[in-house]
């Protein structure tokens, strides 16, 4: 997935692809690693702990602050090399963090469509088997990170800490990558709160339009900073396997600095959300003390709920 994050085009000087990379790196430790902190800290003194939406939630944090802090490293490996098996190791935790992150977001999608489309039946799970889903959430990154692990390598004489695409099947596994890891969860992501959007606007679900737009910048934000990473590989491997030179290579450490900004962006969509329901919630606790003439009183309840559930649990 993040295949040219880690690479430097000279281990002694800055270009300007350095620069802008590094700059934005920069920029998103700064800024992610304490918002996600703000997130958990937030998340673990106001919500209740056996939700499994706030279980995802937690875990979405804590991948993004374990991808987050491997920014310094290659920040530092674009003016000085790194040894072999601290390239692999921290991609390995690069990999495995990012593929926790978007699993993590397409299950939180999923099971958030699923709870709002059937509210009204036993939709519920045992606290195994939200383990286990988690567990697996998990077992499946360690499994997706496994290839871009065993290929990523140090480039002889430059010191480069990059990936190499040098076989037919480097190149396949390559392409499984941005399958799995990109196209399928944005696609089942797209889907959820398509299914979603249908059911807040329907019937008695008009009033939760706001909050569906709320969580569906999500998916937007999600495509918006790893759209142009996925196109560049793409365009990579498709050139490589017909033998030619990558026309958009020297964008590569740009967008791969672009995919880090997902994972620093999630904090300010929950702070967003909790300010929208703040101040929604206020007039409507007014309406029943002054209009209660008109509405009953259960009924603001019912809605607040639901805001409380879809804006800050999405």
């Amino acid at each position: 997935m993040l295949n040219h994050s880690s690479s430097s085009l000279n281990s002694t000087s800055w270009t300007t692809a350095n620069l802008v990379s590094g700059g934005l790196m920069g920029l998103c430790f700064m800024v992610g690693v304490p918002g996600n902190i703000g997130v958990i800290l937030f998340i673990v003194r106001h919500f209740k702990k056996d939700n499994f939406t706030v279980h995802l939630m937690l875990n979405l944090a804590a991948a993004d602050i374990l991808c987050l802090i491997t920014l310094p490293v290659w920040i530092y490996s674009d003016l000085e090399s790194i040894d072999k098996v601290s390239c692999k190791f921290f991609i390995a935790l690069v990999y495995c963090s990012a593929y926790s992150s978007v699993i993590t977001v397409t299950m939180l999608s999923l099971y958030r469509c699923l709870r709002i489309r059937h509210q009204h039946s036993q939709l519920w799970m045992s606290k195994r088997r939200e383990r286990a889903l988690l567990i697996s959430g998990w077992a499946l990154a360690l499994l997706f990170s496994c290839p871009g692990v065993l290929t990523q390598d140090i480039t002889e004489g430059e010191s480069k800490c990059e990936r190499k695409l040098e076989s037919t099947a480097s190149l396949i596994v390559a392409l499984l990558e941005s399958l799995l890891g990109f196209f399928l969860p944005f696609t089942i992501m797209l889907t959820s709160y398509y299914c979603l959007y249908k059911t807040a606007t329907q019937g008695a679900f008009r009033y939760r339009h706001r909050p569906t737009k709320l969580v569906t910048r999500i998916v937007i934000v999600f495509f918006i900073f790893w759209a142009p990473h996925e196109i560049i590989k793409l365009e990579e491997i498709c050139s490589l396997f017909l033998g030619l030179n990558p026309v958009l290579s020297f964008a590569s450490d740009i967008v791969g600095g672009l995919t880090f900004i997902n994972s620093c962006v999630n904090p300010f969509l929950y702070a967003f959300s909790s300010k929208s329901l703040h101040k929604r919630k206020q007039p409507k606790e007014t309406m029943v003390t002054k209009g209660s003439q008109h509405l009953p009183r259960d009924h603001f309840i019912e809605v607040n709920s639901s805001l409380v559930k879809l804006c800050t649990l999405n």
